[in-house]
């Protein structure tokens, strides 16, 4: 009986000082979105129908002129929930590629992106999965009723 309750007295102390974590360890703080991103890499995968599984394992920028990722890209949010997204072809000075107004929200470390505002449905949806003063780390994750899935994670550094 003694030895069972020196068992159970361990067990206590032992479950005792075990950490919980703190809700608060995974907020984000929205407004240290606003500036200027630029994508660095892209780790996951896709599922199109009919093409498969491809892989994704890219740095940008990438200095192959042949290779279909010849190119990177920026998010521009402003504080009051405007932007824009800008790609440019690194291999022939930075040429300004492709440029579009958004809109966005962020609500509960999701990051909501209107690229076509009028419609009302965000364009795309991202879990935030780390916000600081230099690092954007986003996931896209979706798996529609038409086959497609993916599930990249998307890291940005603030210029």
């Amino acid at each position: 009986m003694k030895k069972l309750f020196l068992l159970v007295a361990a067990m206590f102390a032992a479950v005792s000082f075990s950490a919980c974590s703190d809700d608060d360890d995974n907020k984000i703080d929205p407004n240290q979105i606003a500036g200027t991103w630029q994508i660095t890499r892209e780790v996951g995968y896709e599922i199109v129908p009919g093409e498969g599984k491809m892989e994704k394992d890219i740095t940008y920028p990438i200095d192959d002129v042949n290779d279909d990722y010849g190119f990177y890209f920026t998010y521009t949010f402003n504080e009051n929930g405007t932007g824009r997204y800008k790609s440019y072809y690194y291999y022939d000075n930075n040429r300004l590629d492709s440029n579009w107004s958004i809109e966005y929200t962020i609500s509960n470390n999701q990051l909501l992106m209107y690229e076509e505002p009028e419609e009302g449905n965000p364009t795309s949806v991202y879990n935030i999965k780390e916000l600081t003063k230099s690092k954007l780390v986003l996931l896209y994750k979706v798996d529609d009723s038409d086959g497609y899935k993916a599930e990249i994670t998307t890291t940005f550094k603030k210029i």
